[in-house]
């Protein structure tokens, strides 16, 4: 009778054991939010959680170069605005001063328009990011990979711009200035066109980046992260049926003790 129990005992106590290791493995993923921790654990989810993540860091970085390609595009819509914006000044100036005998008014306008003229000679020579002008055309400025695998790139290079040379050339009195001020405002425009296009470009590559990291972050999660609710009611369950072994193990130990009594 007495070894009966002390096969109970044994049973209950392997079932205690084994109710402590799977309360603390759960307590342990609960603390960390992780389902494992290395690859002894889960191997298979360790490999592709792995994977995973090696993808979200090229990502990560494809962001990274897109976002200082865009501060190289957002430089150049603001630059070509500028030119744009005083070239046209400087046409208009002319224009006026053209169409005008009145020396007052002509000595005004030249005034303006030398102004202007020298404001839009320093945004040629000044509009910079990293050393490199922006303003420069004819030659790749910056490029940005759109994947990891670098099997797409985008690639800020110009087709026309205001030529400086000829900006600095100006006159207001020439008889062809009006012309000649068309002229790199039609480069102007042509620059500030593919400025903005390339700038939208850029958002929208940031913008799809940023889904593809986003979507890789779920699925990865989806692999090592733990579900609170599941592994909460796990806890629960494994804490009841630890607290009902050290029940069970108390009875059988009270029951031991008043059979060896009968013998004593």
């Amino acid at each position: 009778m007495i070894g009966g129990i002390d096969f109970a005992s044994s049973q209950l106590t392997s079932i205690y054991n084994s109710n402590s290791e799977q309360l603390s493995s759960t307590l342990s993923k609960i603390a960390s939010g992780k389902k494992f921790q290395n690859a002894s654990e889960d191997l298979i989810g360790f490999i592709r959680s792995t994977k995973i993540g090696l993808e979200i860091d090229g990502y990560d970085q494809v962001k990274q170069n897109l976002t200082n390609f865009k501060t190289y595009t957002s430089a150049a819509v603001q630059a070509g605005s500028s030119l744009y914006e005083n070239l046209s000044k400087m046409k208009s100036l002319a224009e006026k001063y053209a169409g005008t005998s009145d020396t007052d008014l002509q000595s005004e306008y030249a005034a303006e328009f030398e102004t202007l003229r020298k404001q839009v000679s320093s945004t040629l020579s000044n509009s910079s990011v990293d050393g490199i002008n922006i303003t420069t055309s004819g030659s790749s400025l910056k490029k940005a990979d759109l994947n990891p695998e670098g099997t797409g790139s985008l690639d800020l290079n110009f087709t026309a711009s205001a030529v400086a040379a000829n900006i600095t050339a100006f006159d207001i009195t020439d008889t062809d200035i009006v012309t000649d001020i068309q002229a790199e405002i039609d480069n102007t425009l042509t620059y500030l066109s593919e400025a903005k296009s390339f700038d939208n470009i850029a958002s929208q590559q940031l913008k799809l980046t940023d889904t593809i990291i986003n979507s890789k972050q779920a699925v990865k999660s989806l692999i090592t992260d733990i579900d609170d609710a599941k592994e909460m009611n796990n806890a629960l369950d494994q804490s009841v049926r630890q607290q009902a072994a050290i029940s069970m193990m108390a009875q059988a130990n009270m029951s031991r003790q008043s059979i060896v009594k009968l013998y004593m």
